[in-house]
């Protein structure tokens, strides 16, 4: 059998699995090889359900194709390497565009509020055409976009984790967005298959991604309760470098004053360009 097409067999057992939600464990293992975990699944299910879910596996993989997307299994060579160092890495992921191989982790993952003060975006948007690339965010609405915008108006490559399966954007303000990261040579990622909506827990999810991807971390401004801070914690499980911008006086930047409390070093918004660059 061809490279391509054992690829091809392999991304319709791994989509068929997930379909019938095998469990992580077992699904990690098929996205391995082993051999072992194949036939203990096909022997302990039903030879009707197996048929659905090869059925709906191919109608899954013609959907990607057709969104220009892919399946990267966890021991594909493009795997971003960061995610391994997880407890519990995704089996998969679906990816548009382009990951770049690496030997571990990499780049620098920019966070925070999705409603920031105006001089906080600009300083995510300036921050992400100097610090160490590729710039790793959400695709969400306020730090993320600017960060993600910053790095491509410096050239910058930048990639971009999402809480919902591909096939949509979301926010839908952010398909052109999506579109420049791509086009750039840069990817959207998810573990969600398409159609897949985002939840509260599917980007709780998605944010230890960010803070596993990446090399280092940098909180722009989040509330103490803002989702950023989760990315900032998975960061510390993983012994990550953080990087906390001073917080400014207004109660916008409590989360800023509880990482930085919390272990993460403090970035003055003069000279963090400088201090990320160098960082390795």
């Amino acid at each position: 059998m061809s490279d391509d097409r054992r690829a091809a067999a392999g991304t319709l057992v791994l989509l068929a699995a997930a379909i019938l939600a095998v469990p992580a464990r077992r699904l990690r293992a098929l996205a391995l090889g082993d051999d072992v975990a194949l036939r203990d699944w096909i022997a302990n299910e039903s030879a009707l359900r197996l048929a659905e879910a090869r059925r709906d596996a191919r109608l899954l993989a013609g959907r990607l194709e057709r969104a220009g997307a892919r399946l990267i299994a966890l021991s594909a060579r493009d795997y971003p390497a960061g995610l391994r160092d997880l407890r519990d890495p995704p089996p998969f992921l679906i990816v548009r565009g382009v990951v770049s191989p690496a030997a571990r982790a990499s780049g620098t993952a920019i966070v925070g509020t999705r409603n920031p003060a105006a001089e906080a975006a600009r300083a995510a948007y300036e921050l992400a055409g100097r610090a160490a690339a590729p710039i790793v965010s959400g695709l969400a609405r306020g730090i993320d976009a600017a960060a993600h915008a910053g790095a491509l108006a410096s050239g910058c490559v930048t990639i971009a984790y999402v809480g919902h399966g591909l096939g949509a954007t979301y926010p839908p303000e952010h398909t052109e967005l999506e579109e420049r990261i791509i086009d750039a040579g840069g990817a959207v990622l998810s573990e969600r298959l398409p159609g897949e909506s985002a939840s509260r827990w599917s980007l709780l999810r998605r944010d230890r991604l960010q803070a596993a991807h990446a090399q280092r971390i940098v909180l722009v401004q989040s509330e103490v309760d803002g989702g950023a801070m989760h990315a900032m914690r998975f960061a510390a499980q993983l012994g990550r470098p953080r990087f906390a911008l001073d917080p400014r006086p207004d109660s916008g930047f409590d989360g800023n004053r509880a990482a930085i409390a919390g272990g993460a070093l403090p970035l003055g918004w003069s000279d963090c360009d400088s201090t990320l660059a160098r960082e390795t």
